[in-house]
Order: structure tokens, then sequence, then C-alpha cells
């Protein structure tokens, strides 16, 4: 009989643990019963989930109704800077607001919530070995979840052990910041609403494995976890999920022809009635049923319909913008799975277009600097469509 192991500690599991993906804190629904055993599990949420979490404080206390499977209520403690009288304090924030600043309040004696102060920044820090940790845990486990052998990662995996217990676990993955390098990318993640969502995807190119990573449909990061990696067959493993309960509110229904049914049943996959009793009690059981994961394929290709006529009615359709466009859609306008965030087409410095791997075309643009100004510049462009959507829904 095949005994689960731990793949941390190598013990067999004989007590279930689920284990988050994707961290529960992040709105992560993702979980897995086959990764480790209770004890690192533990560890892992408290030494590498919990650092890796709090960095994203800031972000999770501006989205409303984030998913969450425990501590649905709490609101996540952050700090940041403050303006008072000309001068700037370091204080903690909670839900939007200054709960603490104990620089003001022993000077002036009082709550602080009863000063006028100004907020200046709230501090937001990704260039920290706790953000990599934490981004090659979700790699890691994806890939787990996914039936790659353990084997396969060991190279990035470090485990510290005195006899028998583990004394820490961490990763060192090499892992790149995405951007996009050709028109079709760039207009799904810069010209198309707003969707917050976790996307992963697990793919495998000649030797190497990797995992692309996008939370909050914002931080956006190629995770390299083999590049001597061998398979009878390409790897390709998707994951998506909307980050915010859904709405169960019953709609307003209002029929006025038969279109209108067809409508609703496409929009709410039903089968269509004339009935308006039974019509309504289809609608209401899809929206109950309505899970946040969702298929990445239909996400994707309903972002790039309009891509096409985006680029007719802008009069910016070239060869290379077709070549794009052939290499995402198929014949019926949805998406190529299997090319997504793998491939790009890419025009170099002489105008050659040509296919190449994504995650290494992009190092190949770094060339081991650790800063880029056209990575800089979209990381900005993606932080500020993810600041005007919360002030957008609070």
């Amino acid at each position: 009989m095949y005994e689960k192991r731990c793949v941390y500690c190598g013990k067999v599991i004989t007590k279930l643990s689920k284990e988050h993906v994707i961290q529960n804190a992040l709105g992560g629904k993702y979980e897995s019963e086959d990764i480790c055993c209770g004890e690192c599990n533990n560890y892992v949420s408290k030494y590498i989930d919990k650092n890796f979490t709090e960095i994203f404080n800031p972000i999770i206390a501006e989205i409303k109704n984030l998913y969450k499977t425990n501590n649905k209520k709490s609101n996540p403690i952050y700090t940041g800077n403050i303006e008072y009288k000309g001068k700037i304090y370091k204080a903690k924030f909670k839900a939007g607001r200054v709960v603490s600043c104990s620089e003001l309040s022993k000077k002036y004696k009082c709550d602080i919530k009863k000063l006028n102060v100004s907020i200046l920044s709230k501090n937001f820090e990704l260039e920290n070995e706790a953000f990599k940790n934490g981004l090659c845990k979700i790699a890691f486990n994806f890939a787990i979840d996914k039936g790659i052998s353990s084997d396969n990662l060991k190279k990035g995996l470090n485990i510290d052990k005195e006899g028998e217990k583990i004394k820490k676990i961490s990763f060192n993955y090499p892992v790149v910041p995405f951007m996009p390098l050709n028109e079709v990318d760039n207009y799904i993640e810069l010209k198309t609403s707003m969707i917050l969502y976790h996307n992963l995807i697990l793919f495998s190119y000649s030797n190497i494995l990797c995992c692309y990573i996008d939370l909050f449909n914002t931080f956006q990061y190629y995770v390299i976890l083999s590049q001597d990696f061998y398979s009878k067959k390409d790897i390709y493993e998707s994951y998506i999920q909307f980050v915010q309960n859904r709405d169960r509110k019953m709609p307003e229904i209002s029929i006025s022809s038969r279109s209108d049914i067809l409508i609703y049943a496409d929009q709410y996959n039903i089968e269509p009635t004339m009935d308006l009793d039974e019509l309504k009690k289809r609608i209401k059981i899809s929206i109950e049923k309505e899970s946040i994961v969702k298929n990445m394929v239909d996400i994707i290709s309903e972002k790039i319909q309009g891509y096409a006529n985006y680029c007719i009615d802008n009069r910016v359709l070239s060869a290379d913008k077709i070549e794009s466009i052939q290499m995402y859609f198929d014949e019926d306008d949805r998406l190529i799975e299997d090319n997504f965030r793998k491939f790009t087409i890419y025009k170099d410095d002489k105008g050659n277009t040509k296919t190449v791997f994504y995650p290494e075309q992009i190092a190949r643009i770094i060339d081991g600097k650790k800063t880029n100004e056209k990575i800089t510049k979209y990381c900005h462009q993606k932080m500020y469509r993810l600041e005007n959507f919360n002030k957008e829904n609070i």
C-alpha cells in the first residue's frame, strides 16, 4: 500500500493536514493534503507564511470582501509614515486608519485618533528573503500537488535538521519578475478591466520546470523550480481563482422577449426555460453554487476578445502583433492555453521577431541587473491599477 510522506521531514503522514498552496491570509482557497505532515505544516505557517503575508497587509486591508477560510473578520495591522505639523512620524495602521504612533502620543499626551494627521506612505517591501521564500513556497506546493516528485525540486529546497527535528525550512529557487513582452499581454494586463485573482501556471520546456505566479492580478513572477527537469511529456497545469467573495444576491429578473431568456441562460450557465418561476429558481441555484475558482481559459479568453478591434481602432495592427494574436488565439477566438505565459513573440533591436521562452527572455533583458526601468515602470502601473480598483470598491 502506498504511503504518503511529508516532503520536508520524510515521515509517513499518519494524519492528513491541509496546507494552503496560496496562503489563506491572501485569500487563497487552494488546499492540498498531499504535501506535508501537521508538524511541518505548522512550521511553514509560522516561519514562512506569516512573514510573507504580513508584507501584503497594506493591500489586504483595503480589499473589500476578501475570501478567507478562517479569521474572516480580522483586519491586519501594518506600518507606514504620517505627517503632523510639518514633521514625519512612524505609525501603525488598521483598516486604512492610524491606530497608534508612540512618538506622537508621548509628545502630545493624547490619543492619536484625536490629531489631524496626514498619511504619507505605507510600508510595502518586496525585495527581501521573506517575500522570495513565500513565492517559492507557493510554486513548490503547486508542483507537488500536481504530481511532481520532490526529487525534481530538491536543489532549491533547504532543510536544516538537528537529529530528526527540523530546525529550518527555506527555499532558494531563482525568481524572475514578469513584464509583458508582446502587445497582447500588454493589452491583457493594462488595457482590460481589473479583476482581482490569483493565477498559477506550472509548465516545462526543454529541461526547465517553471511556475508562473500572479497574486492579486498585480504581483507577477516566474519561479524556476528546476533546470535539469526531464519528463516524457510537457507539463502545463493552471489554476485561477477570484480573491473576493462572490455577491450571492438574487438579481431583478426582467423578461420582455425570448432573447432575454437566452441571455440569462448564457450568463448563469443554465438551461433556458419559458417558465419564469423555473428560470428564477435555476438562476438562484447557479448563484449559490458559483465558485470563486474558475477556468483560466475562460477568464483570459474574455479579456483578449477585444484585442483585434483595439488594434484596428488604434491603427496598431502590425506584423508582430498579428503573430502574437496567432500565438494566443485559436480559430474560435479562445486562448491557446499551452502558450500562455510560456512563450512570447519578441521583437529584437533589429526589428526581427521570433518566438522565445518567456522567463528566459525576461532574464536576458534584466541581464543580472537588480533593477530594470521597464520592469519598474510596469510594476508601478500594476500597483496603480490595484490601488484605483480598491478605492473604487470601498
